[in-house]
C-alpha cells in the first residue's frame, strides 16, 4: 500500500492506495480542478455542497466514458466480424482461382504432350520422305519413264516437306493450335499416302 498527502481546495488529506503515489496525486489534482470549476460557477456553495456537485459531475463523466468504451467495444466486434467474413470470402476466392489454375495447368500439360507426340510423328514422316526422295533419285537414274515425271514427283516431295516443316513450326508456337495441327497432320498423311501410291507406280515402270 502507498500513502501520500494530497491537497484539495487548500486542505490536505491523507490518501492510501495500491496505485503509485504520482497517480494518486494526479487523481487528487483532477478532483481539485473540477471542484474549483464548480465553486467558480456558484460561489455561494459550501465546501461540502461543492464536493457533492463535483462528485456528481465526475461520476457523470465516468458513465459517459463507460458508455463510450462500450460503444467502441461493440464497434470493434462488428469490425472483427466484417474482417473475418471478408477474410473467409478471400480464402474461398483464392481457392477457386487455384483450382482454375490447376485445371489450366493440366490442359496445357496435356496439350504440350500431344504436340510433342505430333512433332515426333512429323519428324518420322520427314525422315520417311527423305528416304523416298533418295529412292526416287535412284529410280530416276535407271527408269525408262519420263524425266519430267520424275521431276514432278520430286517437286511434290519438296512441297510436302515444306508443308510438314510449316506444321511443325506451328506446333511449337502455341498450344492453342493443336487442333489445327492435327488436321494439318491428317492432310499430310493423305498426301503422303498419295505420294506413296505414285511411287509404287513409278517403280512399276522399271
Amino acid at each position: 500500500m502507498n500513502k501520500v498527502t494530497v491537497k484539495i481546495q487548500g486542505v490536505e488529506y491523507p490518501m492510501v492506495g495500491d496505485k503509485p503515489a504520482h497517480e494518486m496525486i494526479k487523481v487528487a489534482n483532477y478532483v481539485d480542478q473540477e471542484m474549483t470549476k464548480v465553486i467558480e460557477s456558484n460561489p455561494k456553495l459550501s465546501t461540502v455542497m461543492a464536493g457533492i456537485v463535483t462528485a456528481i459531475n465526475i461520476t457523470d463523466q465516468l458513465f459517459e466514458c463507460d458508455n463510450y468504451s462500450s460503444d467502441l467495444a461493440k464497434e470493434n466486434d462488428e469490425l472483427r466480424k466484417k474482417i473475418d467474413h471478408t477474410d473467409e470470402g478471400l480464402k474461398l476466392e483464392i481457392k477457386k482461382l487455384q483450382l482454375q489454375l490447376d485445371s489450366r495447368d493440366k490442359e496445357i500439360s496435356d496439350a504440350n504432350s500431344k504436340i510433342e507426340e505430333l512433332s515426333k510423328s512429323l519428324e518420322n514422316k520427314i525422315k520417311e520422305l527423305e528416304n523416298k526422295e533418295a529412292e526416287i533419285n535412284n529410280l530416276s537414274m535407271s527408269s525408262v519413264g519420263s524425266q519430267s515425271e520424275v521431276e514432278d514427283y520430286k517437286s511434290k516431295i519438296t512441297d510436302l516437306e515444306e508443308l510438314l516443316k510449316d506444321a511443325e513450326e506451328r506446333a511449337k508456337i502455341a498450344e492453342s493450335l493443336s487442333s489445327e495441327f492435327q488436321n494439318k497432320a491428317y492432310k499430310l498423311q493423305l498426301k503422303y499416302t498419295e505420294l506413296e501410291n505414285e511411287l509404287k507406280y513409278l517403280r512399276a515402270m522399271r
